[in-house]
Parts: structure tokens; sequence; C-alpha cells
């Protein structure tokens, strides 16, 4: 009997070994897949800016145009835009880059979201916002920018021949439909102070980002990679 009940122990105790450096492996495999916010708004961006271009190689009559990309002088993706119920309006975060001066590149890539968003596709999207000109340009980098029709206007598809172009032209990216454009009136643009701290490591001046070039995170390298294939052909 006693012999049987230290072989039942020997057992149960090889069996808690066995299994421990797999829990332990388990562990430490799941703690790597596990994305941060600033992350997912990363991936979210990039992947949605990917898909933004290949169609407009497919379909460039049914995207934004080529034109228009060319002159603009900072580009806003937001992938994903929720309503926020406790005030009922929409939001979303992205990520604003700028043609930096004298260079051909782009700026370090910057968190910004939108809020007071009115309304939205009910199955939801993004969006993307082009900043037309320099004075759109610093009003984005120098603080929030209340959006209005004086400011800003509906991004034309296709065909940029529209005569009141604003500092801001905006567009929608609704889930499973083409791009349109979009009135982004009552809306405000704000630097996600938070989201770019948590990216960089360090408080980030959004107007110094002209002057003073960072080191851009892994995370935020893509977004900046396809700013350039999308602007290539531009002279």
């Amino acid at each position: 009997m006693r012999n049987t009940f230290n072989w039942f122990i020997a057992a149960i105790l090889l069996f808690t070994i066995a299994i421990i450096p797999a829990n332990r492996s388990f562990s430490q495999t799941e703690g790597f897949n596990v994305k941060t916010p600033i992350q997912k708004i990363s991936d979210a961006t990039s992947d949605s800016l990917k898909n933004i271009i290949e169609d407009s190689k497919k379909s460039p009559k049914k995207s934004i145009p080529q034109d228009l990309v060319c002159k603009a002088e900072c580009f806003l993706v937001i992938p994903e835009v929720e309503l926020i119920q406790s005030r009922g309006d929409f939001t979303g975060t992205g990520l604003l880059s700028c043609g930096a001066p004298n260079s051909g590149k782009f700026t370090e890539p910057l968190f910004y979201k939108i809020s007071n968003l009115e309304s939205f596709e009910e199955g939801g999207g993004g969006l993307v916002v082009l900043v037309m000109d320099k004075q759109g340009m610093k009003a984005v980098l120098g603080g929030d920018v209340h959006i209005d029709s004086d400011n800003s206007s509906v991004g034309a598809i296709g065909d940029s021949s529209q005569k009141d172009m604003k500092s801001f032209t905006a567009y929608a990216k609704y889930k499973g439909q083409a791009i349109a454009g979009f009135d982004l009136s009552g809306s405000v643009l704000e630097y996600s102070s938070k989201d770019t701290f948590n990216a960089y490591q360090g408080t980030v001046v959004p107007i110094e980002i002209l002057t003073s070039p960072l080191d851009v995170p892994p995370v935020l390298r893509n977004f900046g990679s396809l700013l350039v294939e999308w602007t290539k052909s531009c002279k």
C-alpha cells in the first residue's frame, strides 16, 4: 500500500514539473501578442492608408485626385471613427505627418484626434484629411483647430477642378465603400500629446518637428513609408 501511495505522489510531482515550463512558455508567448494602444492605432492607420493607396491605383477616377495629394502640406489619417455614447458625438485618433521643409521627406508622425464630429456612417470607417496650405499646417501644428465652412471643403473625387479649395479637405472611407468627400464642419482637430508621448517616450511639441527632427519609433515608420509611396509620382 505504501509503495502504491509513493508511486502516486511521485507521478503527481513529475506531472507538475512537466507542465510548469509549458505554462511559463505560453504566458511569455501570449504577452508578445498583446498590442499597446499606440500599436493598435498605428497599425490600423497604416492598414487604412495602404488600402486607400491600392484603391487609387486600381480606380483613380473613384479616389482622391493625385494632384491634390501632391499639393497637400500634411496628411492626417484616422482609421476608425467611433460614437461617444455619453456625448452623442463621434471621435477617432490617427496619425499626422507633414512635408519637411527643404528635404522632400516627411516629418515624424504625431498622434491627432478628431472630436465633436456630429455624424458618421453607422457601419463605421475612417477619415482622411489633407492640409492644403501653409496656413493650415501652422494651425494644426500650433494648437486645436476648429473646423468650419471657412477653413474646410468637401474633398473632390477623381477630379480636383473645384475652385473653393480651403486649408482642410476631408474624405470619409466607410467600411465596404469607396472613399468619398466629407464635411468636417463643427469638428475639432486636436493634438494627442499623451499618445505621442507614449510612442516617443518624451514630450513632443508639434510645431518643432519642422525644425528639430526626431528618431521615429519603429511602430510609426510604416506610416511614413506609405506616404512616400503615395507621393512618389509628385514632382
